[in-house]
C-alpha cells in the first residue's frame, strides 16, 4: 500500500497483525516529520516483516528515497541459545549474552532500522561486529495511544496475560497460576488497537513473561500500551531495563516470585495504583511522544542530508 503525504510517498508493507499497530504508529511519526519540514521524499517501510504478496512500489518521481525497517525480535539472547551470533558485552546475573538479528539479510539493507526495545539497541551497540548496524538503529517507544487512561475503578480482569504461543515457561506459569486459584485470563485473540485498548482498560494487572528461556529483551510492545491504559504491569526481570524512561512504572520480579507479587498487589490494589500512577510518573508517560518525534525527526533529516 502506498500513501501520499504532500509531495512525499510512503510505501507500507503489510505486517503480521500482532505488530501492525506499531507499524501504523511509525507511519504517523513519519507523516509528522514530512509535514513539519515540507519534505519531498519516498519512504519504503516494513518489508522485512512482510509475509504477504505485495505489488511493490513505482514512485515515478525524482525524490530521494529512504528504506526503513523495524526489528520486532529479541536481540538479547542468553549465550546458551543454540544459534550462531556475535558475543555481547552485556552480562546480567552471571548470564552472558549474544547479539542476534532475525531476518538479518533484510534488516541490513535498511537506511534506518527502528526498534521497539531500548535494551535491544544498547545490546547491539556493545558489539563491534555490528557497529555499522548500530549507526542505523533507532529506538522508538511503542507509545501507541494518543491519550492516557489512568483510572483504577471499573476494572474486571484481576490479572491478564496475552500469550500467543503457550509453551515452555509460559505454559508452566499458567499451570502454576491455576494451582494458586487466581482469577486470571489469558486472552490471545485480540489484535485490533481499539480492542486491545478496551482490554487493558478493563485490566488491573498485566503480567509479562519472556516467550523463551533464552530470549531476554523486555517486551515493550506489550507493556507500554498497557501502562498508557492504566494497567499495573508486573514483569519478569530483564537485562538493561534501567535504561527505560518509564522503568520505575514497572514492577520487576523474578519469574518464581511473580504470582506471590500479583496476590500482594491485588490485596493492596489502590495503594499500588497511587504509587505507580503518581503525577511524576504520569508526566514520564506524557513525555514519551515528544522524545519519539524528536528522535525520528533528527534521524530522518540526517539521513536525507547524507544522501546523494
Amino acid at each position: 500500500m502506498s500513501i501520499r503525504v504532500n509531495n512525499s510517498f510512503i510505501h507500507i508493507y503489510k505486517s503480521p497483525r500482532w505488530v501492525q499497530d506499531f507499524l501504523d504508529y511509525i507511519v504517523s511519526l513519519l507523516k509528522y516529520v514530512i509535514i513539519k519540514h515540507d519534505l519531498s521524499i519516498n519512504i519504503i517501510i516494513g518489508n522485512n516483516a512482510c509475509k504477504y504478496k505485495d505489488t511493490g512500489h513505482n514512485f515515478k518521481n525524482n525524490n530521494k528515497q529512504i528504506q526503513i525497517n523495524i526489528n520486532y525480535e529479541h536481540t538479547l539472547l542468553a549465550d546458551e541459545a543454540k544459534i550462531e551470533a556475535p558475543k555481547s558485552k552485556v552480562v546480567c546475573n552471571d548470564t552472558n549474552y549474544l547479539v542476534y538479528f532475525k531476518n538479518f539479510e533484510n534488516l541490513v539493507k535498511s537506511d534506518i532500522l527502528l526498534d521497539y526495545s531500548l535494551p535491544n539497541l544498547y545490546n547491539v551497540r556493545t558489539c563491534l561486529h555490528y557497529e555499522y548496524m548500530s549507526k542505523k538503529h533507532l529506538y522508538i517507544a511503542p507509545n501507541l495511544y494518543d491519550h492516557l487512561h489512568i483510572e483504577h475503578k471499573n476494572r474486571n480482569i484481576n490479572s491478564l496475560t496475552t500469550f500467543l504461543n503457550v509453551f515452555g515457561k509460559r505454559k508452566a506459569f499458567l499451570i502454576n497460576i491455576k494451582k494458586n486459584n487466581l482469577k486470571h485470563s489469558n486472552i490471545n485473540n485480540c489484535f485490533k488497537k481499539t480492542e486491545i485498548q478496551k482490554l487493558y482498560q478493563n485490566t488491573k494487572i498485566l503480567i509479562n513473561i519472556h516467550r523463551r528461556y533464552e530470549a531476554h529483551s523486555f517486551e515493550e510492545l506489550r507493556c507500554l500500551p498497557a501502562l498508557q491504559n492504566g494497567a499495573i504491569v508486573v514483569s519478569e526481570k530483564s537485562p538493561l531495563t534501567n535504561l527505560l524512561p518509564y522503568n520505575k512504572l514497572i514492577i520487576w520480579e523474578d519469574y518464581d516470585n511473580i504470582i506471590d507479587k500479583v496476590k500482594e498487589i491485588l490485596n493492596n490494589y489502590e495503594k499500588y495504583y497511587k504509587q505507580i500512577f503518581c503525577e511524576e510518573n504520569i508526566n514520564i508517560l506524557k513525555n514519551i511522544e515528544y522524545a519519539n518525534k524528536k528522535s525520528i525527526e533528527v534521524k530522518m533529516l540526517n539521513k536525507l542530508n547524507n544522501l546523494e
